[in-house]
């Protein structure tokens, strides 16, 4: 996976698309919300695996018991925001 940063760089819809094409990306806003976008059918069969794999049902079922938040101030740290 590719980060995009639009903080950073300026760029068109069509390049954008253009490297989604080559691999998945996270890209952050400028109004600082984050964003996946992957080609649909590759998504599709990695969902697909992913709900089909026992250990990445486990780890969710673990992670939806855990109690707790981050506070946002934490999070925000973390990412150097």
């Amino acid at each position: 996976m590719k980060t995009i940063d639009l903080t950073r760089e300026t760029l068109t819809l069509s390049e954008i698309l253009a490297r989604a094409k080559e691999d998945a990306l996270l890209i952050h806003s400028p109004s600082g919300e984050d964003y996946y976008l992957e080609r649909a059918d590759e998504f599709q069969e990695e969902a697909a695996a992913l709900g089909a794999s026992e250990k990445f049902v486990s780890f969710l079922r673990e992670r939806a018991e855990e109690e707790g938040d981050i506070p946002l101030g934490e999070a925000r740290k973390k990412r150097g925001i």
